[in-house]
């Protein structure tokens, strides 16, 4: 089922990138932006336009060598985990965020009303900022006090937690994501922790698949930060999944001798229809698995709300959503719908204290019940934008409906 007419859709000019602005700005901004108004770090403190904290944040690092991919091998667990509905209930029910680890007021709102929906999961999709280091794995998602703020803490479910990696986690060459954070998460009992960054939640009818592509997202250091230069192949990273992680898929989870309804979880897009680049090399690789088969791929990356139409591409058919709109500041910018097929985006802005106009955060209720998969987009004033449910249909389609509320908006035509 289309969202929109394809007829007549206009050629929309890209945007340039945003936050391209005179060098001599930069030490104001900064100090504008980080001074604290409440117990926690202001919004604007993230903005693209704000270089100096990331270009600091990311050289510390960046000649350090990033940590091994941990895997399931040794550790007694296969990252296969069988889920049901708890007692008393006839739905498993996830909250799922991306890009939210900021640490801002905005982090907190979008962890409390996580938290105040009960769910008996919670995933983030990555991107700890500004570089995922142990002090902002500590303050920005174990909420302990740090630099002055007050900590924020991601949400856990009754039944466990899951984070994937990010391209800022791997700033910091990993070793906080996978040697803190992940111990803090997992299935609940499971003493280890998220063992790995990737892993499987399994029903009757459905699967939600974590993959990694993060790991491989920083390609050479200084030039893989330089726009433009940084699509050059070999320079800039291409975010594609380990062997280990595709062998995984192929000879433990069995996407493609056991088919069955699919939502891919990532931290990076397939494609976009705003100014952002493309990472087509997941895709490619999960293509063996889903060949006449459709599926559901929710990814962040990007800072803001997209709902796709069914896309075909790699040979494989999917529904993509972009929901890295989690704790970020969402920054403004026009679609083009020639290189990507944009059916909705949230278009609603408002100011920060400095008149700063941005876009809402929010994220995402999941719930499974039964064969039924239903996903509800829902803001930072907890308002339900657009919901929208999966069912299995015949030869590995996926039954669709959705109940958009007039709140997202077509790009225009």
């Amino acid at each position: 089922m289309a969202l929109r007419s394809p007829k007549n859709l206009l050629k929309l000019s890209r945007s340039p990138r945003i936050g391209r602005l005179v060098i001599a700005n930069h030490f104001n901004r900064m100090v504008d932006a980080l001074a604290p108004t409440t117990n926690y770090p202001r919004l604007k403190a993230f903005f693209s336009s704000n270089l100096w904290p990331w270009i600091w944040s990311y050289l510390k690092y960046a000649f350090t060598p990033r940590v091994c991919f941990p895997t399931y091998a040794n550790s007694g667990k296969n990252g296969v985990y069988r889920i049901t509905p708890v007692a008393g209930s006839d739905a498993i029910r996830i909250a799922i965020a991306g890009d939210w680890g900021t640490g801002t007021d905005t982090a907190h709102a979008i962890a409390s009303l996580m938290d105040d929906t009960k769910p008996d999961f919670t995933m983030h999709l990555g991107d700890v900022y500004y570089v995922g280091d142990k002090s902002e794995i500590e303050e920005n998602c174990l909420g302990k006090p740090t630099n002055g703020y007050d900590g924020v803490k991601w949400p856990k479910g009754t039944e466990g937690s899951f984070a994937l990696n990010g391209n800022h986690e791997m700033y910091a060459n990993g070793g906080p994501y996978f040697q803190t954070f992940l111990k803090t998460l997992g299935m609940k009992g499971v003493a280890e922790g998220q063992v790995a960054s990737f892993f499987c939640l399994e029903t009757d009818y459905w699967r939600i698949v974590a993959i990694d592509t993060g790991y491989n997202s920083v390609g050479i250091p200084i030039l893989s930060m330089i726009p433009w230069i940084n699509q050059i192949p070999f320079i800039g990273g291409d975010c594609h999944l380990e062997q280990a992680l595709v062998e995984w898929l192929r000879n433990v989870v069995k996407l493609k001798d056991n088919p069955k309804p699919t939502v891919i979880l990532s931290h990076h897009q397939y494609f976009s229809a705003f100014p952002e680049q493309n990472y087509t090399k997941p895709a490619k690789q999960l293509a063996e698995f889903f060949r006449g088969q459709e599926f559901v791929w929710l990814w962040g990356h990007e800072h803001r709300l997209g709902i796709y139409e069914k896309a075909s591409r790699e040979g494989i058919a999917f529904y993509a959503r972009c929901v890295g709109h989690g704790g970020m500041p969402v920054e403004m910018a026009d679609p083009d719908i020639s290189q990507a097929p944009l059916a909705l985006y949230d278009t609603r802005t408002h100011k920060l204290d400095d008149g700063t106009v941005v876009g809402q955060n929010g994220f995402v209720n999941v719930a499974i019940r039964g064969d039924t998969l239903t996903l509800d987009y829902r803001d930072i004033d907890n308002i339900s934008l657009f919901v929208e449910v999966f069912k299995p249909g015949a030869n590995g389609a996926l039954a669709y409906s959705f109940d958009n509320h007039g709140i997202l908006k077509p790009p225009p035509q």
